[in-house]
């Protein structure tokens, strides 16, 4: 399936595009590729992929998600990371099912955070997008 194929609600595309769930997509849930293909970017298009990587986490860390969740406030952040670190599919499931979201991101990979260690490794700075 072609990720133009996954329908996201309009405010959600609206600020994540299907180039940054290509990348999600293109690292295949592996740290280590995301690595890889963020070091061929220019700065710009890794603030961009940090900043819409934030966007759709931060879509499920309000209701009705958080009565599914058993975390902290940080436990949150981290369960919405591994759903975008999972791709548009299963993010477009827990949107359309809230209920399916896990409860917990205990020994889950979340690519979260690699795109600001890739801006201090190439520029010198972070991302600036927390």
């Amino acid at each position: 399936m072609n990720h133009s194929d996954i329908i996201l609600p309009t405010e959600i595309s609206d600020i994540v595009s299907d180039w940054f769930w290509d990348i999600i997509m293109n690292a295949d849930q592996n740290a280590d590729k995301l690595r890889e293909i963020l070091r061929e970017m220019d700065q710009e298009h890794i603030v961009k992929f940090q900043e819409q990587f934030l966007d759709a986490a931060s879509v499920l860390q309000e209701e009705p998600f958080l009565d599914y969740i058993e975390e902290s406030e940080d436990g949150i952040e981290d369960v919405s990371y591994l759903v975008v670190s999972q791709g548009k599919k299963y993010y477009a499931e827990i949107l359309n099912n809230p209920e399916k979201i896990p409860s917990t991101a205990e020994d889950c990979v979340i690519l979260f955070g690699i795109a600001d260690e890739v801006c201090i490794e190439k520029f010198g700075e972070s991302t600036g997008v927390y």
